[in-house]
């Protein structure tokens, strides 16, 4: 592609050095200092900047808050475009149960102003208040709360979007009760541009679905022996015996790595010398004694089971939950400076099926991987992340060679490459390597349709 032409350039962009290296990197451990960054405050000057790109094929990657695990942020080339200035909240519509806002807005901000209209946005990635809810369109983010409601992509009523020549369009979802209008997968449009990572256009405002207040809950935090134990109490939960007495809208694990990670955070939370492992959940309007017996049939320390009684308590237990993937990325960072980073999985597998991941993924990490290695995540939705701290560079080799065995396992077993942060860089060179051809040509053939000279977020999801 040409390099830029600074004639005419938008006024959004600027090449000052140090404005360029501060969006360099995202939390992935990817980094690399673009050409110039835009940073657009309206619609127009996105249309503006698209245009010009276009015109001189340059490339452009659109970013968020860069909390991506993905490298999906980092511009490896031409500029990167930050939407960190569109971040109004432009209405709520309580009769309707609607709001639109920008792309740039922080999702927990944008959830406490739903909560302020007496309504609800369930979504709740582990990084709300350090994502956008424009970042959690790009890659159809999720949460622990989504094993009741549902990822990002259920919400997602229409969408304003800036193409690559510079148009704008307006996405509507198709609530038809039938509709047989076309392939399946393109019957609805919007979907599309929900988890596209910022390769088929810019979202420019989003227009979200809301449900009434939420409803009272309580969280608890229940301890077992074993790996084994604390997935038998998980996939347990969905029989029928069960289903009359208890129903969860989360259900998230530790192993015990997790747990010795959090024990530092756990100030005043006494987490059993002999557990190895845990599993936090989540109950609306619920009696935490319906979950006693289910603790105790599957070994259980029932007697140890942490009880939220309100909102700020649970928020403590969820606080211990968020603190496994931030200590991971710190550790990354630092590993960084010897050529090594945190190596992350995202697959899922149907729930009957997530014993046998667990044991297979747990043997290929002990007979190929000696660094250091973690596990935790949504196992409701049978989706664990697998995280592998590589110190250096010859480690870095061998942890992803291990992701990569563990996550064709997980397609094995009928699961997906990815649950919820999307493929970005890193992980682009996997969807060619484990689907097929008519899958990954069909989605070049969009993208060109839509992109034709390939300017979008190149190498994000499609590697070249």
């Amino acid at each position: 592609m040409a390099r830029m032409n600074r004639n005419s350039e938008p006024s959004c962009i600027t090449r000052e050095r140090d404005v360029c290296e501060s969006y360099a990197a995202d939390v992935s451990g990817l980094c690399h200092v673009p050409e110039a960054v835009a940073r657009p405050e309206r619609e127009e000057d996105v249309a503006e900047l698209l245009r010009y790109c276009n015109a001189h094929e340059l490339p452009v990657t659109v970013q968020g808050l860069r909390s991506s695990t993905t490298g999906a942020s980092v511009a490896t080339e031409g500029i990167a475009l930050s939407l960190e200035r569109m971040n109004s909240l432009i209405a709520i519509d309580p009769d309707k149960r609607i709001a639109r806002t920008e792309p740039g807005i922080i999702t927990a901000e944008f959830k406490r102003h739903v909560a302020e209209a007496s309504l609800f946005y369930p979504p709740d990635p582990t990084s709300e208040e350090e994502c956008t809810i424009g970042g959690n369109v790009a890659c159809n983010a999720s949460g622990a709360r989504s094993y009741k409601y549902g990822p990002t992509r259920r919400y997602v009523r229409a969408l304003r979007v800036v193409l690559a020549d510079g148009s704008v369009t307006t996405v509507r979802r198709i609530d038809a009760g039938k509709n047989a209008a076309g392939y399946f997968g393109l019957q609805n449009p919007i979907d599309l541009w929900i988890g596209s990572e910022g390769t088929l256009g810019i979202i420019t405002e989003v227009e979200l679905g809301l449900l009434p207040a939420e409803a009272l809950y309580f969280g608890a935090l229940a301890f077992f022996p074993t790996w084994q134990r604390a997935i038998d109490f998980v996939t347990r939960v969905n029989e029928p015996a069960y289903q009359n007495q208890i129903h969860p809208r989360c259900l998230e694990y530790f192993d015990a790595n997790a747990l010795k990670l959090i024990r530092p955070a756990a100030k005043g939370i006494d987490i059993p010398s002999a557990a190895g492992a845990a599993v936090f959940f989540e109950e609306e309007l619920g009696d935490p004694e319906n979950w006693i017996e289910l603790i105790k049939t599957t070994g259980g320390f029932d007697e140890d089971t942490l009880v939220a009684r309100s909102t700020a308590e649970t928020a403590v237990l969820r606080k211990l939950r968020h603190a496994v993937p931030s200590e991971m990325n710190e550790r990354g960072e630092a590993a960084a400076k010897s050529g090594g980073r945190r190596v992350s999985t995202d697959f899922a597998v149907p729930l009957a099926a997530l014993p046998v991941l667990m044991k297979d993924a747990y043997g290929i990490i002990a007979e190929r991987f000696d660094g250091f290695s973690v596990a935790y995540g949504h196992v409701g939705d049978g989706h664990p992340h697998f995280n592998l701290l590589a110190r250096d560079a010859e480690e870095l080799g061998l942890a992803l060679d291990v992701a990569l065995e563990m996550t064709k396992r997980a397609l094995a077993l009928g699961g997906t490459l990815s649950a919820e942060h999307g493929l970005g860089k890193l992980k682009a060179a996997l969807f060619r390597e484990l689907y097929p051809t008519w899958m990954t040509d069909g989605m070049v053939a969009l993208k060109r349709s839509l992109d034709p000279k390939g300017i979008l977020a190149p190498g994000n999801l499609i590697c070249r």
